[in-house]
């Protein structure tokens, strides 16, 4: 299974934010399963940095990243995957480019917390728990 992890999971993990970081991290523990592929968009990573920059310096933030960035792989943001987003229904254009750039790598799903913001994506979208219960499920081909 490929999946695309949007960037409030990763932060929910990064900055051990309440009450979501139970459900994230393990979510995030998941993708180091050999029968799970995992990304990141390209243009999450700086908006996770700016916002783990202020609250643990930059350093630190790097040293977050560099962690992070063992366990995913990164979803490429192109010219055709800002050109794609921009001809997108999905209304916020941040979330446009994580359906591009998760359509353009072929995964499977984006696993984030805020579902509604991907109601028209071309890429399903799914909730940490839904992602866990998919894996726990023996039936499920992942």
């Amino acid at each position: 299974m490929k999946v695309l992890l949007d960037s409030d999971v990763l932060l929910d993990v990064l900055a051990q934010r309440q009450p979501f970081f139970a459900a994230s991290a393990q979510a995030l523990n998941m993708v180091t399963q050999p029968q799970i592929e995992a990304y990141v968009s390209g243009h999450a990573i700086t908006n996770i940095f700016y916002i783990l920059r202020r609250q643990t310096g930059s350093q630190k933030a790097r040293e977050l990243l560099s962690v992070l960035l063992e366990r995913l792989q990164i979803a490429s943001v192109t010219d055709s995957v800002i050109r794609d987003a921009l001809r997108s229904s999905v209304r916020d254009f941040e979330d446009a480019v994580t359906v591009a750039a998760a359509h353009a790598a072929n995964v499977d799903a984006i696993v984030t917390r805020n579902t509604s913001d991907f109601v028209d994506s071309s890429v399903p979208a799914m909730l940490p728990q839904a992602f866990l219960a998919i894996l726990a499920d023996p039936k499920t081909d992942k």
